[in-house]
C-alpha cells in the first residue's frame, strides 16, 4: 500500500494505478468519472462548455481498446470494495459497465454536442446498489443544470455542483466516498464539503496536486434542480 499523496480532513489521495491500489481499500460507495472510451482530444466533437471535452490525457490513450482493457476491470474491482455506485459515462459507454440497477443522469439545456439525431442533452449515470435510506422517500435519480466545470489543467473536469448531487444521492452523512479516477479532485472535494469522508486514487501525479489544492479549499454546496 503505497504512502498516501495526501492526506488531511477526511481526504486521503493515492498516486499510482488505481487496480493496484483498491484491493487494499473499503469504503462505502463509489462515485466516480472514468475515461469513456471516446478518443478525448482526438476529433472528439462534443463541446467543452460542460468540461466535457477539453483535451488529452497527461498519459492515457483514451481509446475504446484502453477502456475495455483498463477502466472496466478497474471499475468492477472497485465495485467489490463498496456498498453503492455512481457512474458516470457517456451513452454509448453504458452498454460497456458492469452490470447495474439503474440509470441517472445529467439533463444538459444547452446540449454537450451533437449526433446524427441531433444535439446531446443527456449524461449517463449507472447506479449500482440501492439508495441509501430509501425507505424515508425515493429522490429523482436525475437532475436538470446548466452549471460548467472549474477552469482547472485537467481535460474532462465535472461541474461542482453534479458531484455534490451524485455524493448526496449516494451515501449518507460520514459515510466514505470512494473515486479511483479522481482527476481534478471535485468529487472528493464535494465530498468533503458535504461532510463524507473521501479517498481518491490518481495516476497522474500533477493532476493529484491539483486535487490536493482544491481539496484544501472550502466551497459552499450548490442548490440542485431535479430533472422535470
Amino acid at each position: 500500500m503505497p504512502t498516501p499523496y495526501y492526506c488531511e480532513d477526511g481526504v486521503t489521495i493515492y498516486h499510482g494505478d488505481c487496480r493496484e491500489i483498491l484491493p487494499d481499500l473499503t469504503a462505502d460507495v463509489l462515485i466516480t468519472d472514468p475515461p469513456y472510451g471516446v478518443n478525448i482530444g482526438t476529433g472528439d466533437q462534443r463541446g467543452a462548455g460542460h468540461g466535457l471535452a477539453r483535451g488529452r490525457f497527461a498519459s492515457y490513450e483514451d481509446s475504446a481498446e484502453n477502456f475495455q482493457a483498463i477502466v472496466i476491470p478497474a471499475l468492477t474491482l472497485a465495485l467489490t470494495r463498496v456498498r453503492r455506485g455512481v457512474v458516470f459515462t457517456c451513452g454509448t459507454g453504458l452498454q460497456s459497465l458492469p452490470p447495474y440497477q439503474a440509470v441517472g443522469g445529467v439533463f444538459l439545456p444547452a446540449g454537450s454536442g451533437r449526433s446524427c439525431w441531433g444535439f446531446q442533452n443527456f449524461v449517463f449515470c449507472a447506479l449500482y446498489g440501492s439508495a441509501p435510506d430509501l425507505h424515508k422517500g425515493a429522490k429523482p435519480t436525475g437532475i436538470w443544470s446548466s452549471s460548467t466545470a472549474d477552469n482547472v489543467d485537467h481535460p474532462t473536469p465535472k461541474p461542482y455542483p453534479w458531484m455534490t448531487w451524485a455524493v448526496l444521492l449516494a451515501s449518507r452523512w460520514g459515510e466514505t466516498v470512494l473515486d479511483p479516477f479522481c482527476g481534478s479532485g471535485t468529487t472528493l472535494q464535494a465530498a468533503k464539503n458535504l461532510q463524507r469522508r473521501a479517498i481518491g486514487i490518481e495516476i497522474e501525479e500533477r493532476y493529484c496536486e491539483i486535487a490536493a489544492t482544491r481539496c484544501q479549499q472550502r466551497v459552499l454546496p450548490l442548490e440542485m434542480t431535479a430533472c422535470r
